[in-house]
């Protein structure tokens, strides 16, 4: 993928309408890159829980919303360099063993 992505901010969980945030980008991004569907969106979560979001299926990004924005940056920075999904599984495990 080679699409650039604005730094999430932690507001960014809190808005409603404007400019759709970035973090919704990047989500629609690992969705795409994982196959859509069930497995796009399981893609999705696993690649977000990779990347440091820690919370469950009933906890909103907005309710961690640091913890949400740090983990959707270290994938903001990898995505445009990766083409395959495992290739981005690998480079974000890579990233976060390295921090």
């Amino acid at each position: 993928m080679s699409k650039q992505f604005a730094e999430v901010q932690q507001d960014d969980f809190m808005k409603f309408g404007g400019e759709r945030p970035s973090y919704l980008q990047i989500e629609d991004a690992l969705m795409a890159l994982g196959g859509h569907g069930v497995a796009g969106n399981n893609f999705k979560n696993d690649m977000v829980k990779l990347a440091g979001w820690t919370g469950g299926a009933l906890t909103t990004y907005a309710q961690r919303a640091e913890v949400a924005q740090n983990a959707f940056n270290r994938i903001r920075v990898i995505l445009p360099r990766v083409k395959t999904a495992d290739e981005l599984k690998a480079k974000l495990q890579a990233a976060v063993a390295a921090e």
